[in-house]
């Protein structure tokens, strides 16, 4: 948003009334926030609209302070400090001052104190306050450097004019003169500290944007340091000086601009000094700068693009900016010896270093072979060959990429680097080689993804999923020795989310570009079919482990008949990995790795053979019967005849034995529960006669015992007996041995027989974790409802989508107990920032449910189910 052009003498005439009190009549200051949304409907924004806000303050404290008797106001200076001293006030910051004092003064403190304090007390402002003499500041700062470095913006607002600049002239004597390197380096220690609590890097989905990677504390640093190692005051100064560059300093203004009005609206919105941008925000800012859905991008993620953009530009100008500043504190290691790559390429003091613009101007495609130089020693590039590189990016041209020597460049520098994510971080934001190289890789530099499944950008996902498969190289070696192809993993996991932000099925779209990269690239027939196929189903083994049933023969050869090759397979394998590592830490888990662990096991089986036939069902079903009849005994065979063939299938033979011992004690027990560490995940074996609605009931016991369903085994043999095996995980964390599992089988054995009431005490539940004080009817997002007759050969298969809720399966599982349908196989696991639920059903009749009245009747009753828990 562009401000109009506002007149001071307009600002300062509306806020007039407020330098008009009296002792006897005294004007409360409006709110920083009142002030400012007044300022901005006026039509100010960025650091004037700051400015104007710091000066309408100092007039407050400038007119109370002039109300005191002269002999009591010399010897005294008013000092703003910290972001009042720098005129950066925002709606709910500190006013932080100072009152300097000669010690003669001593008496009249008071006075003073009443005069300044009590009125911006009063109006109930947040101040931080400070009562010294010049040699109590030299005794603090010594033991408080964050004081030491908020002297550095002491701004004298009003009060004695001598002994603010002998406050100044005295700190940089004690502190600065003779100790700039010192400084320099608490400075620089002080901002790695900072970092790694608030955020590394510049594209988290919820930035810190005053002190995380690229904040507005990141811009400050870059001014002390000028402060204190160059005596410049400002960043138009420093600009002037040649240690930034034109187009740096440009960059760090309209990033500047960007977080101070994004920071403007956090306060407001959140109605709290606030620099996080957590979601529940970003919605609100973006509508309120104006920001509006298109077809394929939201308004917020326009706008948080928009964010990440500017702390990138901060972040990489800042490594940039203390990368020259080490090397000025450092001057001797310049002196040392240089190793030459070829002309005017050489390692010097373990940098990479070209002698001039002009040799990359002459042959662009050095720059590809600087980063392969890069990572062939690795060796990072120095920080003016990295500056010099990004004002050469203009002659990446189309034959710069049609270049066969460029790719193979490229491809190598991925495979042999070391830290593939440092030289794409270097590659993509502190040189904008990779844009330019991949104009595709634009569309998605800084693209929000608006969940809490992802925690980043897509293009740091992208990079973030490049560092994992180079992870795996070492973690999976006897795999990647079967790779012949490596180098398209390595691109997949480059150029697998390429697709996202069009409005359309990423996976597709993706594939659609992969093809258009990787004939630029020169990739071979049959490596450029890999590519696609890698980046079409990247997404493939994950949705078939996490959603599907593992023991259906028919969907594993489906599988295998798609993957068709073993090589394919293993890339597809480690690329699911790769990806779900690198999207957060609640895309991964023991689990779910186990889960694709075993589908890739089934289909790198049938890939081994060579045909990839129908099993034969009948044969399997007749050698467990004769298993089992060796273990049990000829004179119990006539039990055979109870198991149902899908129970037989699913369990071995010495499963089957322990199960059908234990069928023995329901005849004195009304249910049995057999927990099982299996690290990943608790599995449970229940058993128990069947009755109506029995898996609901079991699932609201689990809810309240704060067990999480992943998946879940249901079979009824032919005389009534259940077993049903269920695999769950704790919400909170807690050991396998401290569960009391004696006290979940008894909650069983109540809710099983009808005595405990599940849905009060769920809801119960629910409130006290909410705060809610009635009813519970959630409706956060429309659920996704979908019945599926194809996916399996003998089940229909439900498959729904939604927020997660406490009692959220016991609800479904009741709702479908009530439509007569009986569950047999179960999933569950994350979907982005919502829950994924896929049940294996039959009606109640044993037959797939294919009517549509009665399909239609029961999406409409579980979507129902899924808004409204209890």
């Amino acid at each position: 948003m562009q401000s109009r052009p506002v007149e001071k003498s307009s600002v300062e005439d509306a806020y007039s009334w407020i330098f008009q009190s009296s002792v006897d009549k005294p004007v409360i200051l409006p709110s920083g926030k009142n002030i400012l949304e007044d300022l901005w409907a006026r039509g100010l924004s960025g650091e004037r609209l700051l400015k104007v806000h710091s000066n309408i303050i100092d007039k407050w404290i400038i007119n109370l302070f002039n109300k005191l008797p002269s002999e009591i106001q010399d010897g005294v200076s008013i000092i703003a400090l910290g972001g009042y001293g720098r005129q950066e006030l925002y709606p709910y910051s500190d006013i932080d001052l100072m009152i300097l004092y000669e010690p003669g003064q001593q008496n009249n403190l008071d006075e003073v104190c009443n005069a300044i304090f009590y009125p911006l007390w009063d109006s109930k402002r947040e101040v931080g306050h400070g009562v010294r003499t010049i040699e109590e500041c030299i005794k603090e700062a010594d033991n408080d450097f964050f004081l030491l470095v908020s002297f550095l913006d002491a701004r004298l607002i009003c009060g004695d004019t001598w002994l603010f600049n002998n406050f100044i002239n005295n700190i940089f004597s004690k502190f600065i003169e003779g100790r700039r390197r010192q400084f320099v380096e608490s400075l620089i220690d002080h901002r790695r500290e900072r970092l790694k609590r608030f955020g590394d890097h510049a594209y988290l989905l919820e930035p810190n944007i005053k002190d995380g990677r690229g904040g507005l504390r990141d811009f400050h640093t870059i001014i002390w340091i000028s402060k204190v190692l160059f005596g410049i005051q400002n960043l138009q100064g420093i600009q002037k000086e040649g240690i930034i560059s034109k187009e740096e300093y440009e960059r760090l203004k309209a990033a500047l601009f960007e977080l101070i009005r994004v920071r403007n609206r956090l306060h407001f919105v959140s109605n709290k000094k606030n620099d996080r941008l957590f979601f529940e925000y970003q919605v609100e800012i973006a509508r309120l700068l104006k920001f509006s859905d298109s077809k394929k991008i939201l308004g917020v993620e326009q706008f948080m693009k928009e964010v990440h953009e500017a702390l990138n530009s901060i972040s990489s100008i800042t490594d940039l900016y203390l990368e020259h500043v080490y090397e000025v504190l450092n001057p001797r290691v310049r002196a040392q010896s240089s190793t030459v790559l070829e002309p005017g390429i050489e390692i010097i003091n373990k940098r990479i270093v070209i002698d001039s613009k002009e040799r990359l101007k002459k042959n662009p495609q050095l720059i590809m072979k600087i980063f392969h130089y890069s990572a062939q020693n690795d060796i990072p590039l120095h920080y003016r060959t990295k500056k010099i590189i990004r004002e050469c990016t203009q002659y990446i041209d189309e034959s710069f990429r049609a270049s066969s020597a460029c790719a193979k460049w490229f491809v190598d520098s991925l495979m042999e680097s070391k830290d593939p994510r440092r030289l794409l971080f270097v590659m993509h934001h502190e040189t904008d080689v990779l844009c330019n190289y991949i104009p595709e890789f634009s569309f998605i530099k800084a693209l929000a993804q608006y969940d809490v499944y992802h925690v980043n950008t897509v293009d740091i996902h992208l990079i973030e999923t490049v560092f994992e498969i180079s992870k795996l190289r070492q973690e999976e070696k006897h795999l990647f020795s079967t790779l012949t192809r490596p180098h398209i993993l390595f691109l997949a996991a480059l150029f697998h989310d390429i697709g996202k932000g069009y409005g359309e099925n990423h996976s597709q779209k993706g594939e659609e570009l992969g093809k258009v990269i990787g004939e630029r690239m020169g990739l071979t027939h049959d490596d450029l079919e890999t590519l696609c196929f890698l980046i079409k189903n990247h997404l493939f083994l994950a949705e078939i482990a996490t959603k599907r049933d593992l023991e259906d023969e028919g969907l594993i050869l489906r599988c295998a008949r798609l993957i068709s090759d073993p090589e394919r397979l293993t890339m597809l394998y480690l690329l699911t990995i790769a990806d779900a590592k690198a999207t957060g830490p609640n895309a991964w888990s023991d689990w779910k790795g186990a889960l694709i662990l075993e589908l890739y096991l089934r289909i790198a089986h049938l890939l081994e053979r060579k045909d990839l036939l129908d099993p034969d069902r009948v044969k399997g079903i007749e050698w467990m019967k004769e298993k089992i009849k060796e273990r049990i005994g000829e004179e119990h065979v006539s039990i055979l005849d109870d198991l149902p063939e899908d129970y037989l299938m699913s369990f071995t033979p010495e499963a089957i034995e322990e199960h059908l011992k234990l069928k023995k004690e329901l005849n004195r027990r009304l249910v049995i529960l057999v927990p099982e560490d299996k690290r990943a995940y608790w599995s449970m074996l229940i058993m128990t006669k069947d009755r109506t609605g029995l898996l609901s009931k079991i699932c609201g016991v689990l809810a309240l015992e704060n067990l999480k369903v992943l998946a879940a085994q249901i079979f009824t043999l032919k005389d009534g007996t259940v077993v049903d095996v269920l695999d769950v995980e704790p919400t909170f964390a807690i050991d396998f041995q401290e569960m009391d599992w004696n006290k979940l089988e008894e909650m069983m054995k109540k809710a099983i027989s009808g005595r405990l009431g599940l849905p009060h005490r769920l809801s119960q539940k629910f409130m006290s974790f909410s705060g809610s004080q009635g009813p519970i009817c959630l409706v956060q997002g429309e659920s996704e409802i979908k019945i599926d007759n194809e996916v399996s050969d003998f089940y229909t298969v439900v498959d729904i989508i939604s927020d997660p809720k406490i009692g959220l399966l016991y609800s479904i599982t009741r709702t479908m107990a009530d439509f007569g349908i009986n569950i047999f196989r179960a999933k569950m696991g994350p979907s982005a920032d919502r829950i994924s639920l896929s049940f294996y059903c039959l009606d109640e009749y044993g037959e797939k449910i294919t009517d549509p009245e009665f399909c239609n009747e029961l999406k409409d009753a579980l979507s129902f189910a899924t808004e409204c828990v209890f």
